[in-house]
């Protein structure tokens, strides 16, 4: 790689038609990365020009993703044109890093070209938008995409629609996915607050797969009772499958009898995919009669898949199923 750094500097085509004839592909890939990102810094419009000439065609996808964003740099608006005439997934490809780079440079400048261009445009472009702006600055990328930005650098607003919508799914799910603490924190705050309710689930859990404790503290602290438990069900149900040793302690020192069951009823279904034996019987520490015959019930029809007889004489046994839970089970 070194040496080949130094053709492409010296001789870029010449490096390039030897890079694409590699026959390892791994080796052929990282070659044509290495030499296409020289040359588009040396000359972006020459490297662009060579790309239809490669074979296979992962190596121009290749090429024209390590073009891209140098081509781009002087003038994305035109780098935007050059790659809509690309070939089909080339195309996709290249806008996508495109409009990456230009995102991270000037997202206000990104966001009012893509809502001039045609329909489909905006649609195969409006999420990567949403994710690498949210990524940036994720206030001012959740509020332009709400339609509620007020601020003149940020362009012209995003019309409500569909188009919208995906990008303000894309942007949330990419902020919740980063950092769920500040999405957190933007959902409690007025702008977000509408659709705190409907995103604590996706808070809660994600939170957990990062920090179980801070996520647990969170969802212990939010004031309204349906969003608690919703926050703590995510938490069990996620806790469950990092660490179920670890949830399982943590869900028997909840003192409150709702937060308990809601806790110990997400923490048996996430359990029960891969050890129902282990589920059933956490189940039975359910004190809500309803919950627990529904947990106990959908983690006793995993375990007959595998173990049918543990399973039939732990029915048996159990006090916890009642008479008719129990015939139903048997059958």
């Amino acid at each position: 790689m070194d040496a080949l750094a130094i053709w492409a500097n010296a001789k870029p085509s010449e490096a390039a038609r030897w890079a694409g004839n590699l026959g390892s592909p791994s080796l052929r890939d990282s070659a044509i990365r290495t030499v296409y990102a020289i040359w588009a810094k040396k000359d972006s419009t020459a490297a662009a020009q060579s790309i239809s000439s490669l074979r296979p065609a992962s190596a121009r996808g290749i090429a024209s993703a390590a073009t891209a964003p140098p081509h781009a740099g002087k003038n994305f608006a035109s780098a935007m044109l050059w790659a809509r005439a690309l070939p089909g997934p080339l195309r996709e490809k290249t806008l996508d890093a495109i409009l990456g780079e230009w995102t991270r440079r000037d997202p206000a400048g990104a966001a009012s070209w893509l809502i001039t261009q045609p329909g489909d445009v905006q649609w195969a472009l409006i999420a990567k938008l949403a994710a690498d702006w949210v990524r940036k600055d994720p206030s001012a990328a959740l509020s332009w995409g709400l339609g509620q930005s007020t601020e003149i650098s940020l362009g012209s607003k995003l019309a409500i629609g569909p188009i919208q919508r995906k990008f303000f799914e894309a942007a949330l799910g990419t902020l919740i996915g980063n950092d769920p603490q500040g999405a957190a924190n933007w959902l409690a705050s007025p702008t977000g607050q509408p659709f705190f309710s409907s995103r604590i689930s996706s808070v809660a859990g994600r939170w957990t797969s990062m920090d179980p404790q801070e996520a647990v503290n969170w969802s212990l602290s939010l004031p309204k009772e349906s969003d608690r438990n919703s926050a703590i069900s995510a938490v069990a149900g996620t806790w469950a499958r990092t660490d179920p040793e670890a949830a399982g302690q943590w869900v028997r020192s909840l003192n409150n009898p709702s937060l308990h069951d809601t806790a110990l009823n997400a923490y048996c279904g996430s359990l029960a995919p891969y050890d129902a034996a282990s589920a059933a019987q956490w189940a039975v520490e359910i004190t809500s009669p309803n919950l627990r015959n529904g947990a106990m019930e959908s983690a006793i029809n995993r375990w007959m898949q595998y173990d049918p007889a543990a399973a039939r004489q732990f029915i048996l046994s159990t006090p916890a199923l009642n008479q008719a839970s129990k015939e139903r089970l048997l059958r």
